[in-house]
């Protein structure tokens, strides 16, 4: 069993740059919205299209707010008894994140499970790995998930050994899956119903999700690249 009770959760500098990307996109979108009264300029159709580009920069950043809220509360502890933590339940229709609160003695865990998700996003592939814990009557229990490429995440292999070790099983590995659970804000699902996928399955779609970080970064280069020949 742990020796010291040991603790997980986001570190004060992700928390700073997801805060800082929500305040430039608050801030950009204001500058937007003013900038007729401050040009001067009374053109209806470039006024429509500047308001309703500060509309949308105002609601990514209340989703960049909402993530901040998520990290700023996720917290998983474990002690030489219980597992104690505090981690995302989904969310709203506004995506406003919403919580749940869990403690269980570690008597109680039979087995603690990770595994690799694949799942569609807007058309594209993404991965994620997710970990759970199963009680021994059965239920399982979702702890938390992290998108895979992010360095703002949380040691899922490191939380997962810990657990194991304080009750006295070993981690199983669930494979990858293709799975159609949000997962937004660290959400683990709590029901593992998905078929494990073969290898070749499993490596198809670890090369799709490759692509899809492929093709994120070629944007944010071409976006780079406008920016400085602007």
């Amino acid at each position: 069993m742990p020796s010291t009770d040991r603790t997980w959760q986001f570190g004060t500098a992700s928390r700073v740059i997801i805060g800082v990307a929500a305040g430039f996109m608050y801030g950009f979108a204001v500058l937007l919205l003013c900038l007729p009264l401050i040009s001067g300029v009374s053109d209806p159709i470039a006024n429509t299209i500047l308001a309703v580009t500060g509309a949308i920069l105002v609601c990514f950043g209340l989703f960049v707010t909402f993530g901040y809220i998520a990290m700023a509360r996720t917290r998983i502890s474990v002690s030489a008894t219980a597992l104690d933590a505090t981690v995302p339940s989904g969310h709203n229709g506004l995506l406003v994140p919403r919580f749940r609160t869990i403690s269980l003695p570690l008597a109680r865990i039979h087995s603690v499970e990770r595994r690799q998700e694949a799942f569609r996003s807007f058309g594209l592939v993404n991965m994620r790995d997710s970990l759970s814990v199963v009680t021994d009557d059965g239920e399982r229990i979702g702890i938390f998930s992290n998108t895979s490429g992010p360095s703002s995440t949380l040691p899922l292999g490191e939380i997962a050994d810990a657990i194991a070790a304080g009750a006295g099983t070993s981690v199983t590995d669930g494979g990858t899956v293709w799975t159609k659970a949000p997962g937004l804000y660290g959400t683990a699902a709590s029901t593992w119903t998905e078929a494990r996928l073969d290898d070749p399955s499993a490596v198809k779609a670890r090369r799709m999700a490759a692509r899809t970080m492929q093709v994120f970064l070629v944007l944010f280069l071409l976006v780079v690249v406008v920016r400085a020949c602007s």
